[in-house]
C-alpha cells in the first residue's frame, strides 16, 4: 500500500547537520559540525535544587493544563530583556524552532514571498520550504545584510517578513552594525514588512559592546525569537517570542492548535533561576569557558592555513565561517575531512539555492581545546590533499 503523505513532507529533506551528527556520533571523529553547547556546563545542581523546591512547595496543580502563552513569572523576567515591554507581549514556545513554525503557520499562505539572509539558518530554510513559499535572499557581509538589495526585494515582492539573525549569525557569526540596523528599520517602515528577528546566540558575547535589537528599534513591526537552549539546556525546550499584543494573540491561537502549552515545570525552574540571578551568572561562566575555545580555533586556523583561507573573527556566538579559497566546493573537502577524522558543515547547505560554495561553518563550543587544535590540523591535511 502506498502511503499518501502531504506534499510538504514528500518534498522535504533531512537537515544536513542532523545527518552529520549521526555520522560523527563515533568518538573517533572530531566534530565542528553541530551548533551544540558543551553538555559539561549544563547547570545541573541549580536545576536539581529548584526542581526539589518545586516538589516541596507546589501541589499537583503544577502538572495540570495551563494557558498556551506560558507561565507568567517567566514572561515577566523575559520582558525585562526589552525596553518598555510587558508580559502581555511575550509568549513561550517549545524552543525557538517552534516559534519559527508558529510564525509560518500564522502568517504564510502558499506562494507568499519571504526574504532571508544569504546564507541563512539551515533549519529555517527547511521549514520555509515545507510551507511552499517563495524564498528570496539578500546577500550578507560582515556588517550585516546588503540593504540596497534588501530594499529592492521589499519593493518588488512585498514579502510577509524578513527573517534575520542579526547578532552572531548562523552560519557566519556576523553581526549587524548599528548603521545597518538603522537602515533595515527605515526600509521595513517604508514597505511595512515584519522583521522576524532570531537571536539564539545574543547572550554569548565575548568581545565588543551589546547592540540594540530590532525588537527595541522597531517594536511595532518586529517579532523577536529567543531561546534558553544555548544558555541553560536544549532539552528544556523553552523559547519565546516578543511581539505586539495583537500578534501575540494570533500566535497564541496557533500554539493552542499545535501543542496546547509548554511544560510548566521547566518554565518555573527557568523563572526561578532568572529571578535570583543564577542564569545570568551561569551565562558569564559560559562566556569565560567559550572565549578561549574561540581563540584556540582562530589561532589554529591562522597557524595551519596561513593566508590560504579567509574568515572574520566573531565577537560571540558559536561559529566561524571560513572561506576555503583554494577549494571551490567545500562539500568535496568535507568528504576528505571525514575520512581523516574531522567534520564541519559545507557552506552550500546554508544558501537558499544550495549553490556550490567554498565556505564552511566550524563550531568551537562543543570541542575541547585539544580537540580544536587536532581537528584543525586534520582539516588542513584534507585541504592540502584536495587543493
Amino acid at each position: 500500500m502506498q502511503t499518501k503523505f502531504a506534499k510538504r513532507v514528500t518534498t522535504a529533506s533531512r537537515s544536513f547537520t542532523r545527518t552529520i551528527l549521526d555520522l560523527t556520533a563515533q568518538n573517533s571523529i572530531i566534530s565542528f559540525a553541530g551548533g551544540l553547547p558543551d553538555a559539561a556546563l549544563f547547570p545541573r545542581e541549580n536545576i536539581e535544587k529548584h526542581a526539589k523546591q518545586l516538589f516541596e512547595t507546589e501541589d499537583n496543580r503544577l502538572f495540570q493544563y495551563s494557558n498556551a502563552s506560558g507561565v507568567e513569572a517567566l514572561k515577566v523576567e523575559i520582558a525585562k530583556k526589552y525596553h518598555n515591554t510587558t508580559s502581555a507581549e511575550i509568549m513561550l514556545t517549545n524552543g525557538s524552532q517552534q516559534g519559527l513554525d508558529l510564525v509560518c503557520k500564522t502568517f504564510l499562505d502558499e506562494q507568499d514571498y519571504i526574504i532571508v539572509e544569504d546564507p541563512s539558518y539551515l533549519a529555517a530554510l527547511g521549514l520555509f520550504h515545507m510551507y511552499n513559499v517563495n524564498v528570496k535572499a539578500a546577500p550578507l557581509n560582515a556588517n550585516g545584510v546588503d540593504t540596497v538589495v534588501l530594499e529592492e526585494l521589499f519593493r518588488e515582492y512585498s514579502p510577509k517578513f524578513f527573517y534575520t539573525i542579526p547578532i552572531f549569525q548562523n552560519p557566519t557569526g556576523y553581526s549587524y552594525t548599528l548603521e545597518t540596523r538603522q537602515e533595515v528599520v527605515r526600509i521595513a517602515k517604508k514597505y511595512n514588512v515584519i522583521l522576524l528577528e532570531d537571536s539564539p546566540y545574543e547572550a554569548l558575547r565575548y568581545d565588543g559592546v551589546q547592540t540594540t535589537a530590532f525588537a527595541d528599534l522597531l517594536p511595532e513591526l518586529t517579532i523577536a525569537l529567543g531561546t534558553f537552549s544555548k544558555t541553560l539546556a536544549p532539552d528544556f525546550r523553552i523559547g519565546w517570542m516578543k511581539a505586539p499584543k495583537e500578534i501575540i494573540s494570533a500566535l497564541t491561537l496557533s500554539k493552542e492548535s499545535t501543542d496546547l502549552q509548554n511544560s510548566k515545570f521547566f518554565q518555573h525552574i527557568c523563572a526561578r533561576m532568572m529571578q535570583n540571578g543564577e542564569l545570568q551568572e551561569h551565562t558569564k561562566t559560559l562566556i569565560e569557558y567559550y572565549r578561549p575555545k574561540r581563540d584556540a580555533m582562530v589561532n589554529a586556523l591562522h597557524e595551519c592555513f596561513k593566508d590560504s583561507i579567509e574568515f572574520v573573527v566573531p565577537e560571540g556566538g558559536m561559529f566561524i565561517w571560513v572561506n576555503f579559497k583554494k577549494c571551490t566546493d567545500s562539500m568535496k573537502l568535507f568528504d576528505i575531512a571525514i575520512k581523516k577524522g574531522v567534520a564541519f558543515v559545507p557552506g552550500s547547505v546554508f544558501f537558499s539555492d544550495k549553490r556550490v560554495s567554498s565556505f564552511g561553518r566550524l563550531n568551537y563550543t562543543n570541542s575541547s581545546l585539544e580537540q580544536i587544535r587536532e581537528g584543525v590540523k586534520k582539516l588542513h591535511e584534507a585541504y592540502v590533499e584536495l587543493c
